[in-house]
């Protein structure tokens, strides 16, 4: 449970990190794919994390971009996963800081050791995969947690596309990957600190 609050968690910040998009914007020239300025880009972007995080907010709709009903759909096939990692994240939080507030009391981290092992191999195989051919990982990642074809975005009709290039997503990948590899290390730590005491003793 305690490693599925750090996926929930590294997830959760990636979809809040503007400031990786404001980024992109310029390093990609996503002011020249799409004609638009840095501020309308930005109220974009913050148009559509807010409908993807607020559960109540009504239906998509872009200031700049056209858009199709099935890019629509996706968005909001995007919408029920994202509200469903923010369910488990505060489920699987609340459980964490308890289960691991009682395994430093026993002075018993270092049971999580292995676990925490097996994580980074994980982590370290799914980033050269990534690293090696990004495309192909993501599309095996839409064709994972969708049952359709509606990421397939046609510019000429669903032209929001123009504006999240494939590399700011590989961008997002990486991200995610780096925070999960820093809660790991901050865990690691504090495991090592544990044994380290037990050992002077």
């Amino acid at each position: 449970m305690v490693f599925i609050f750090f996926i929930s968690l590294a997830i959760c910040i990636v979809v809040n990190s503007s400031w990786l998009f404001y980024y992109s914007i310029h390093w990609f020239n996503i002011t020249g794919a799409t004609g638009l300025s840095v501020h309308q880009l930005m109220k974009e972007y913050q148009n559509i994390i807010y409908y993807l995080q607020i559960p109540w907010s009504p239906e998509l709709h872009f200031w700049y971009f056209t858009s199709s009903s099935h890019g629509i759909e996706h968005f909001r096939e995007v919408k029920q996963l994202i509200l469903f990692n923010n369910a488990v994240l505060i489920i699987s939080g609340i459980f964490s800081f308890w289960k691991l507030n009682q395994l430093k009391k026993r002075r018993m981290l270092f049971t999580l050791l292995t676990p925490l092992r097996i994580m980074v191999a994980i982590i370290l195989i799914l980033a050269s995969f990534s690293l090696i051919d990004f495309d192909d990982v993501f599309v095996k990642f839409h064709e994972l947690f969708f049952h359709n074809q509606y990421w397939l975005f046609d510019p000429n009709v669903d032209s929001v596309i123009l504006m999240l290039p494939d590399r700011f997503f590989g961008l997002c990948f990486g991200l995610f990957g780096l925070i999960l590899l820093l809660l790991i290390l901050m865990l690691h730590i504090a495991i090592k600190q544990e044994i380290k005491k037990a050992t002077d003793k």
